[in-house]
């Protein structure tokens, strides 16, 4: 995520000096920047920071949710945002197997993988949680669904059920993830190709010609 707004700046620099999670909720009425009133949903999930990389007006922060809960009271604004929260657990009743886990998990440690190519964040060392419901927030956290389908999965308080509904939309994204990859290489070797191509290989070429676009 980018961040610009002072407030969050200092939020962001406050959790990474500390070693502190933050919480990020779903605006439902209102704009996140303006004077009118935001009314959020009441159920988010905690969120730590993984790195932080300063690009001149703004900063880019990769963060891992990590825990489920609600919004019991708001207890402050200044200089962010500040609420009481009751962490949530999932339902005991459903049993997810091993097999399934660990194959939700090698999926998932190749979509981050994509991920991270794909923002030039490659090296970040990312921890994949070994309990499902845990890796269940995770995943749902990094889906590229609509903000609606991330709060429904949000809400689930059946893990089985939110790990069945997410592997689909995983395994869809992971193809799209290697084709942009792909594509971004194809570009990359086109590019090289008209650097160095066939400037060096004719009659009057005395050695390679450089671009400076």
């Amino acid at each position: 995520m980018a961040l610009s707004e002072p407030h969050y700046l200092q939020m962001a620099q406050y959790c990474a000096e500390e070693d502190r999670e933050f919480g990020i909720v779903l605006i439902r009425e209102g704009a996140e920047v303006g004077d009118q009133p935001v009314v959020t949903h009441n159920v988010g999930t905690t969120a730590a920071i993984a790195q932080v990389r300063d690009v001149g007006d703004h900063i880019m922060m990769f963060a891992v949710g990590r825990r489920r809960f609600r919004i019991v009271r708001m207890i402050g604004e200044d200089p962010y945002p500040q609420a009481e929260v009751q962490l949530l657990e999932d339902r005991r009743r459903t049993r997810v197997s091993s097999e399934f886990i660990e194959d939700m998990r090698a999926a998932f440690a190749e979509q981050v993988d994509l991920i991270l190519q794909l923002l030039g964040l490659e090296g970040t060392q990312l921890e994949i949680p070994q309990r499902a419901d845990k890796l269940s927030y995770m995943i749902a956290a990094h889906l590229r669904v609509d903000l609606a389908e991330k709060q429904q999965l949000l809400e689930m308080d059946d893990t089985r059920a939110r790990l069945a509904h997410e592997i689909e939309t995983m395994r869809r994204e992971i193809k799209e993830y290697r084709l942009l990859l792909a594509a971004r290489e194809q570009l990359t070797d086109t590019d090289a190709g008209n650097v160095f191509g066939d400037s060096a290989s004719g009659d009057d070429a005395t050695g390679p010609v450089f671009s400076n676009n």
